[in-house]
C-alpha cells in the first residue's frame, strides 16, 4: 500500500523554517552563554560574558542562557502550532476527496442500475 507524498505548500514550509531558524538561535544563544560561564581565563579575554554584559544585559537583564531557552520554547510552540494546523488541512483535504469519491461511487451506481433496468425493459 503505497501514500502519496503530500505537496507542502509555501506557507507551510515558511513556518516550519522560521520555527527552525528560531530554534537554532535559540540553540546557539545558549551554548553561548554556557560557554561564557565557563570560559578558562580573565574575564577580559572572555568575549563571550564582555559582550552579554555589554549590550545584552543591558536592556533585559537576562543572559544569553535565559533567552536561549526562550527562544527554544517559542520556536517549539510555533513549530507545534503549525504542525496542528497543517494536520487539521490535510485532514479536511483527505475526507473532502473521500466524500467525493463516495458520491462519483453512489451516482456510478444509480446510472448502472438505471442501465440495467432499461436493459431488463427492453
Amino acid at each position: 500500500m503505497s501514500k502519496q507524498a503530500k505537496k507542502l505548500s509555501n506557507k507551510e514550509i515558511f513556518w516550519y523554517v522560521l520555527s527552525g531558524v528560531i530554534g537554532v538561535l535559540g540553540l546557539t544563544s545558549l551554548v553561548f552563554g554556557i560557554v561564557g560561564d565557563h570560559f578558562p581565563g580573565l574575564y577580559e579575554d572572555n568575549w563571550i560574558a564582555a559582550s552579554e554584559n555589554g549590550w545584552i544585559k543591558a536592556w533585559s537583564h537576562l543572559g544569553y542562557r535565559y533567552w536561549g531557552i526562550i527562544l527554544i520554547v517559542v520556536a517549539a510552540f510555533i513549530a507545534v502550532v503549525a504542525l496542528t494546523v497543517f494536520a487539521k488541512e490535510g485532514d479536511r483535504d483527505t475526507e473532502r476527496a473521500l466524500r467525493r469519491q463516495q458520491r462519483l461511487a453512489m451516482a456510478n451506481a444509480v446510472v448502472e442500475s438505471k442501465e440495467d433496468d432499461e436493459k431488463k425493459d427492453a
